[in-house]
């Protein structure tokens, strides 16, 4: 991290040997980790509710609680790791913790292409793919991303994310192809390959961990040269926190609320939205269309919920999401064709395309960027009662009634309470920068 700050302050000498003219290739980052995201995360995310009724079928007997218990274990493997990986991303490489997740998560699709039974599944899925998810997953290259760039950082951030919202578009109706097409054993061992030759080689060739790797400073010289007075000095982006310290801070606690509801709501809508659509009488090819409308508006909303972090801060843009997550999820659960669906589907989109960016840029902004992946491994524990329990709740539900309305008004109710959260976090972008350099002495 002392290399980071001492190429941070913009005028050593990898700053006289850099023409400030030349493309700043902190956007090559923010592509490869979009990448990442499309390749990585979309397939894990977003094609799951396609293959949880055959896995069910196959491997559980019907009960697609057992299944969704699966991907909590997962969630229980990530959660539990994370703080450690978070250390060891602040202190040395996220790229080579990348490749090493590629390989695991490749690995883990081919043995979960043979499983042939409950426990296999469950030691696949929990220890597997919570390790290879959890080193190839958003954890490293945010950590990347959030050390190229400060002014533009909830855009940068916000366009990273959108290829996880373009493998939610895309993936669904293509997934519910594939897997009738070759099934789903055979729709793994197709993540399985391109997985591995797609996303080695990027990450190998192009990811660089810090500014300081290639001679540049957070934003390019270019940037700095033509706006020197957008500098401004942020003690606590430069502070090392400890667990213990982070763990006495109301900002975490308040992050970890907000943003532990929105992944937890999310993961339970892209498990177990593709079977209540069809269970309202949905067919399966315009489900997949709906999952995919959710993704297209997400990836729409993400530039600006991108721009409005960086122009008005964290907690506006924060409270526009939960509200319109939780109007979705009520829609959802009255809903009862495809119009009113596709309609929750969109806003729902809207909604939850901030949460990843949003959760990156309020954790970068109430604890810094140096101590940022720690500090995201921490929230991991501390949100993890949320992750692990939205969906299997969602599915003992569905088990008990026949039906997910009673799941929906509850993730519904969770989105409101979530709303406290923003009250307890600084706001973050352009106008708390802008009240810093008024307040600085001189």
């Amino acid at each position: 991290m002392e290399e980071e700050a001492a190429c941070d302050q913009g005028a050593g000498t990898s700053g006289s040997k850099t023409s400030p003219t030349r493309f700043f290739y902190g956007w090559v980052i923010v592509g490869v980790a979009a990448t990442l995201g499309f390749l990585g995360t979309g397939f894990y995310a977003y094609s799951r509710g396609v293959f949880l009724p055959s896995l069910a079928e196959d491997l559980a007997g019907g009960s697609r609680f057992a299944i969704a218990m699966g991907f909590s274990a997962a969630a229980i493997t990530g959660a539990a790791i994370a703080p450690f990986l978070g250390t060891l991303l602040d202190r040395h490489s996220p790229r080579r913790v990348l490749l090493v997740g590629i390989i695991v998560v490749s690995i883990s699709y081919l043995l979960l292409a043979a499983a042939q039974s409950l426990w296999q599944y469950y030691l696949i899925v929990g220890v597997g793919m919570g390790v290879g998810m959890a080193c190839m997953g958003g954890l490293a290259w945010h950590r990347c991303v959030i050390s190229w760039f400060d002014h533009w950082r909830g855009r940068a951030i916000a366009l990273a994310v959108m290829g996880a919202s373009l493998a939610g578009i895309m993936m669904p109706p293509l997934v519910t192809a594939l897997v009738a097409s070759v099934g789903w054993r055979g729709g793994f061992v197709t993540f399985a390959l391109l997985t591995l030759l797609a996303l080695f080689p990027l990450i190998y060739f192009l990811m660089k961990d810090r500014p300081a790797d290639i001679g540049e400073v957070r934003d390019g010289h270019a940037y700095r040269a033509a706006h020197p007075e957008d500098r401004v000095e942020i003690p606590e982006d430069l502070r090392v926190w400890t667990w213990r310290e982070m763990l006495r801070t109301p900002a975490l606690w308040a992050i970890a609320l907000m943003f532990g509801s929105m992944g937890c709501v999310y993961s339970a809508v892209m498990l177990h939205l593709f079977g209540h659509l069809m269970d309202i009488g949905i067919e399966a090819g315009s489900a997949a269309l709906i999952l995919s409308a959710t993704a297209l508006f997400a990836a729409l909303g993400k530039p600006l919920v991108g721009w409005m972090s960086d122009q008005f801060g964290a907690r506006v843009t924060i409270w526009i999401a939960l509200t319109t997550q939780a109007a979705a999820l009520l829609l959802f659960a009255t809903a009862a064709g495809y119009l009113p669906t596709l309609m929750a589907a969109c806003l729902y989109g809207f909604g939850y395309s901030g949460m990843s960016p949003l959760r990156t840029f309020a954790v970068s902004t109430a604890l810094g960027s140096a101590s940022f992946a720690a500090a995201t491994g921490v929230l991991r524990i501390v949100e993890l009662p949320l992750v692990i329990s939205a969906s299997p709740l969602a599915g003992f539900i569905y088990d008990a009634t026949g039906s997910y309305r009673i799941a929906f008004l509850v993730l519904a109710g969770l989105m409101l309470v979530a709303c406290i959260g923003p009250f307890f976090i600084r706001a973050g972008g352009a106008r708390e920068r802008a009240r810093r350099r008024q307040a600085a002495p001189g």
